[in-house]
């Protein structure tokens, strides 16, 4: 869907591009398939019956697949399910680094490199994301939020948050509905005050679903969104 207007920045204030982590920058099924099993590698010493730990796997690979029912207020609990027995063995970490999007570290890079400024807002901090990213990206990406994406104030609070730094949230990429309609709902994204954009990781939403909640852009690669030309230079 093509931008026929430029996004409204008041003069003094960075442009900021705002990035849900898995989908749009994280490859969230490669991930979700190492953080499985390292979880099967202890569950059974954490506890947990064979038969929990299956619906605990099942749930994640759901949640990953982007299904109907796995997002919203299950979201976080169907994560922490499986990532806080794992979250108890620190000596065994995924390889974050080879499940990084292609599309997605180069329009951070683009965004970096054009002045403007990149935010990741996930439903958990990732802690583990910055000495993770590629040095160039790692050293000049702005603030990591987690929150309940589902809840139009979990917007507010992150535009707020940045506008106290002098920074401008313009743009919210994500690969899930819920998140988006929340965005749309928080009102921050309305007319020439900024877009939001839907990366089609896994055919779960059409083109028709994701204009008609109130979408801006929809595209499969995050390279033809053309960030840095949203803002009138």
């Amino acid at each position: 869907m093509a931008n026929e207007t430029y996004i409204i920045v008041p003069p003094g204030l960075t442009p900021v591009h705002s990035f849900d982590l898995y989908g749009p920058i994280v490859d969230s099924k490669a991930l979700s398939e190492q953080s499985i099993g390292l979880f099967q590698e202890i569950a059974e010493e954490e506890g947990i019956s064979p038969e929990e730990a299956a619906k605990i796997v099942s749930d994640y690979r759901a949640l990953a697949r982007g299904e109907p029912g796995t997002t919203g207020e299950r979201k976080v609990p169907i994560i922490n399910a499986l990532e806080d027995p794992l979250n108890r063995h620190p000596e065994l970490l995924p390889d974050y680094k080879v499940t990084f999007q292609e599309d997605g570290l180069y329009v951070m890079r683009e965004i970096l490199e054009a002045g403007e400024g990149v935010i990741v807002f996930s439903s958990k901090t990732p802690a583990w994301l910055r000495e993770n990213l590629p040095e160039d990206i790692g050293a000049r990406i702005g603030e990591m939020y987690g929150d309940r994406k589902h809840r139009p104030e979990a917007f507010q609070k992150v535009y707020s948050a940045e506008g106290a730094l002098g920074r401008r949230v313009i743009t919210h990429t994500a690969d899930e509905l819920p998140e988006l309609e929340a965005a749309v709902a928080s009102g921050l994204f309305a007319g020439d005050n900024g877009r939001l954009i839907f990366a089609n990781r896994n055919d779960s939403v059409n083109i028709s679903q994701a204009l008609d909640a109130g979408v801006n852009i929809y595209v499969d690669n995050l390279r033809d969104v053309g960030y840095t030309k949203l803002v009138e230079k």
